[in-house]
């Protein structure tokens, strides 16, 4: 009769344990979604505000004053700035308003200094380096 009580007692052990262990797998399968979702959804927009920063130069060199990549460049400084932490966000911030700026006075021939766009060009750069660093990829040297 003990037997069959320890037997039963550690049958049913099993079952709990079992279960305990597959709903944190499930969890932990969850999650890794979760984490490559926003990983490639963050990986999108930073494509997407790099490639406005282009279109958006493009336009002012050729003097169109109603930009429609800045809307765009808007946008996926928004998009970023719901995406990524302050350490992305705020640094995108300041670049999307002083590419606003330059492009705007390029467009309008206001005399924009080679410096000027140079200064630009070196924290575009930068920032492809944090993009980069935020979604784990490395970079070589």
């Amino acid at each position: 009769m003990g037997s069959v009580i320890v037997g039963v007692i550690g049958t049913l052990l099993g079952v709990f344990v079992g279960g305990a262990l597959q709903l944190q797998q499930a969890a932990r399968a969850r999650r890794w979604r979760h984490e490559d979702s926003l990983s490639d959804t963050k990986r999108v927009a930073y494509t997407e505000y790099l490639r406005s920063i282009s279109a958006s130069y493009a336009q002012a060199i050729a003097g169109q004053r109603d930009r429609s990549e800045d809307a765009r460049l808007r946008a996926a400084t928004a998009e970023i700035t719901i995406l990524a932490g302050s350490e992305v966000f705020e640094p995108v911030r300041d670049l999307t308003d002083a590419i606003l700026g330059v492009h705007s006075r390029i467009a309008e021939n206001a005399g924009v200094t080679e410096g000027e766009v140079a200064e630009i060009d070196r924290r575009r750069h930068l920032l492809i380096e944090l993009f980069k660093s935020d979604l784990g990829i490395e970079t070589r040297a």
